[in-house]
């Protein structure tokens, strides 16, 4: 659990980008870039989010996805866990 404060400290950035999907809060596109993120949301959709907490939920499930596809190194995602529960969850899928 020590290891994951850490780590979340790290990539605390990252974290807040793809669950509450901003458009310039990540770790490589910063508030003066001209060109938002792709899987950004408007104000008003990141609002309906948080109000009704289920997108939240899903973004936070697709955050821990995409640690492990190379988003941060592969070292830190099975630091973190992460692989464990996908891995978790794909076999209680089948």
């Amino acid at each position: 659990m020590r290891q994951q404060w850490q780590y979340g400290k790290r990539y605390w950035r990252l974290a807040v980008h793809l669950i509450f999907k901003t458009r310039h809060f990540g770790v490589n596109n910063r508030w003066w870039v001209s060109q938002p993120s792709p899987i950004g949301w408007s104000v008003s959709r990141r609002l309906w989010g948080v109000l009704t907490v289920m997108p939240i939920w899903r973004n936070y499930q697709s955050m821990k996805v995409r640690t492990c596809l190379g988003w941060v190194p592969q070292s830190d995602c099975e630091a973190m866990g992460f692989a464990r529960q996908i891995e978790r969850a794909a076999n209680k899928r089948q």
